[in-house]
């Protein structure tokens, strides 16, 4: 595969791309060329009405406490600050289960700044306020507790993990009902043509068999999926 990245300059154009498709098709494309560890975690589902995402990665780190005299929020502003047009805020949590690491007011935060949604390795609160907004958010479980004195957010634009994922800042990000796949920066355009020509293959191969075809012919005709 060449390399093709996006940019700030055509990151709507490839979003509004991969949101016409599906995540299977996109970890299919990573799987046939030996990214075998892009989809996320099974637990990393969404967990609000909207659930379609697409941009680009913008990562942060955190880790758990256990001093409530410990507040992160100048850290905090400071990341949500810094967030880009067409970005995707993921984090990562350390391991953290005992509050929620995301919520309406990041959500707001974000938003007005033109990041598309959230992708969190932990939890999320206020899903009523961010279902209003209708604004998609990724999560592992939700949780009413303040993250304030258990987690400390760390740095942001940092390479992180999410299960056996790596994505680094820049990456691709693309989730929808099935979950939430990382596409490599430097291949992401290749595995979106690639992709959608799988897409236009499979909307063959289902129309044809819609109409009675044998699977055996469909897929003669419309070859290997």
């Amino acid at each position: 595969m060449a390399s093709n990245q996006v940019t700030q300059e055509n990151v709507a154009e490839v979003a509004a791309r991969f949101l016409k498709l599906y995540t299977g098709a996109i970890s299919d494309i990573l799987d046939k060329n030996g990214y075998r560890n892009q989809a996320l975690p099974y637990y990393i589902t969404p967990f609000t009405r909207a659930n379609r995402v697409a941009g680009i990665a913008f990562t942060g780190q955190g880790y758990p406490c256990a001093d409530p005299s410990h507040d992160d929020t100048p850290t905090r502003l400071k990341i949500l600050d810094g967030i880009t047009p067409g970005t995707v805020s993921v984090w990562a949590t350390g391991g953290s289960l005992d509050c929620a690491h995301w919520g309406e007011i990041m959500s707001t935060a974000v938003y007005q700044r033109g990041c598309t949604g959230a992708v969190v390795d932990g939890g999320v609160r206020d899903v009523d306020f961010i279902n209003a907004m209708n604004y998609p958010v990724f999560a592992k479980f939700k949780s009413s507790a303040s993250s304030v004195g258990r987690w400390d957010i760390m740095d942001c634009q940092v390479v992180i993990r999410i299960g056996n994922t790596i994505i680094r800042p820049g990456d691709f990000v693309f989730g929808d009902i099935d979950g939430v796949v990382i596409v490599p920066q430097e291949i992401t355009l290749d595995v979106l043509v690639a992709a959608e020509d799988i897409f236009e293959r499979e909307s063959g191969m289902r129309a044809e068999l819609r109409r009675g075809v044998s699977v055996t012919e469909a897929y003669a005709k419309y070859g290997s999926l």
